[in-house]
């Protein structure tokens, strides 16, 4: 949620939800602050607007006065959320967990096995409870250049000091299907290019290069379309991601870690 506030007279913003919190924090801004967001019909001082005891949204990750949500397992859910929640009770499936959802620049920092909010991580779009898991390994950079001395040996490098995080994320209607036509390009392409160069076995030597070529474009095509987020550093106990849409991020807390 995007929120306007007025300062000396003058509109600013947009800022998300924890950005207004921090600007509560720090002063620069109080409870009397004239604010606006969409669906309000007029400008309201922020305890109007954001009344005391107003929380998260378990599953979707938007605020909320106390009357309008409901504590499921000892969580909070909204109105709308809430028969997606008792379903996902009722599968066994993880529930989201908050307060282990950052951002870090163009970043998200969350913790392994985090399940995160009913939002696309693509598109920032309702996901309508899906939640795809995603087991995500890293290594340090420095090891890659392993393979100029061996493949053989990045590989055994990599099988033992890689770093691994678990993570399910939400994935609307659109990036679902999308994700599925990447898989399926990327697996054809490689067989198709299998099949090439094996016939070229018995034909011109030009059908290698064709096969080659298929594999390799077909292949990355449907990487890039398959893909849904990536880590780019991995510790103990919390992983880094890139490839999470902007808006997405705009709503998180500002990383103060290490």
């Amino acid at each position: 949620m995007n929120w306007f506030y007025a300062e000396s007279n003058q509109q600013k913003g947009p800022v998300s939800d924890s950005q207004l919190d921090e600007l509560l924090r720090s002063g620069k801004i109080s409870p009397a602050t004239l604010v606006w967001c969409e669906g309000m019909s007029q400008w309201q001082p922020l305890n109007t607007a954001r009344p005391a005891g107003a929380q998260v949204c378990v599953e979707c990750g938007k605020i909320y006065p106390p009357e309008e949500l409901i504590q499921l397992n000892n969580s909070p859910v909204c109105a709308q959320c809430k028969p997606i929640f008792l379903q996902r009770m009722a599968e066994g499936a993880a529930i989201p967990v908050l307060g282990s959802l950052w951002r870090m620049n163009k970043r998200l920092v969350t913790r392994t096995e985090t399940t995160f909010p009913d939002r696309c991580v693509k598109c920032n779009a309702p996901a309508g409870g899906y939640r795809l898991k995603r087991t995500l390994y890293w290594m340090y950079p420095a090891y890659w250049l392993l393979i100029i001395i061996s493949r053989l040996i990045l590989i055994i490098v990599y099988l033992i000091v890689r770093k691994k995080a678990v993570v399910h994320i939400g994935l609307c209607e659109q990036h679902r299907a999308m994700r599925k036509r990447g898989i399926i390009i990327g697996w054809s392409s490689v067989g198709l290019g299998f099949l090439v160069m094996f016939g070229a076995a018995f034909g011109s030597g030009w059908w290698i290069l064709v096969g080659f070529l298929v594999m390799i474009v077909g292949g990355i095509t449907g990487g890039v379309m398959a893909q849904t987020v990536r880590p780019t550093k991995i510790d103990k106990e919390y992983v880094w991601l890139a490839g999470v849409h902007r808006d997405f991020l705009a709503d998180l807390p500002e990383w103060q870690g290490k």
